[in-house]
């Protein structure tokens, strides 16, 4: 009787090769994915995190009287934006930059919101704020709460806001703040922060080609 070899080295060599080629395979597809979605995404004229930051849990109030926390920042894309009502300059032109910006998105995109925190609770009340932000576009959210309310959200994402007494009339005050624009993903999470001067077309341009990478 001739007298056959073990088989099972052999097996063990060709699951070795099997396995060995699924895996080089596997991580090809990896590095690809990953070089692609890079690719897709040079040139932006904001500044994405690598990782998008979650936000610890916060709650403040909208301009109807409905409690805003991180349960509302998702399922959509979302822009924010930290001033108050009484701003003379920035605020106005920023607000009306995220109208633009919403005139060119229009409905052919992922679903995204824009909000307005007023760090001027004192003198931005419900109907205040709804007032301000309607007059821009009819669907922006107002948002405000208390200072500590605030501070808990604000202190996550380094924004800063400082009231400056106007020395020339007594209890007026103006507030000094962040001026840049933030992009929340559907996740809830800080993605994005595009700094001033802000381009409604830039920023358009941005957040369909970010919706496009996400997730993908």
């Amino acid at each position: 009787m001739t007298k056959q070899g073990n088989p099972a080295p052999a097996r063990r060599l060709l699951l070795f090769i099997v396995v060995t080629v699924v895996a080089l395979a596997a991580g090809f597809w990896v590095s690809d994915s990953l070089f692609n979605r890079q690719t897709d995404l040079a040139g932006l004229h904001g500044t994405r995190f690598s990782e998008p930051r979650a936000l610890s849990p916060f709650v403040l109030t909208d301009h109807n009287g409905n409690s805003f926390g991180i349960e509302q920042l998702t399922g959509k894309w979302s822009f924010v934006f930290f001033g108050y009502t009484h701003c003379p300059d920035v605020c106005p032109t920023t607000m009306s930059v995220l109208n633009s910006v919403a005139r060119r998105l229009g409905n052919d995109t992922p679903a995204v919101q824009y909000i307005f925190v007023s760090v001027d609770p004192e003198r931005d009340t419900p109907g205040q704020l709804g007032q301000f932000v309607t007059w821009f576009n009819g669907d922006f959210i107002g948002i405000t709460g208390t200072d500590q309310e605030l501070e808990n959200l604000t202190r996550q994402l380094g924004v800063v806001y400082m009231r400056i007494p106007d020395e020339k009339e007594a209890g007026s005050y103006s507030v000094d703040h962040t001026a840049s624009v933030l992009l929340f993903d559907p996740d809830g999470r800080f993605h994005a922060i595009f700094s001033a001067p802000l381009d409604a077309a830039e920023l358009a341009e941005d957040l369909t080609r970010l919706a496009k990478a996400y997730r993908r």
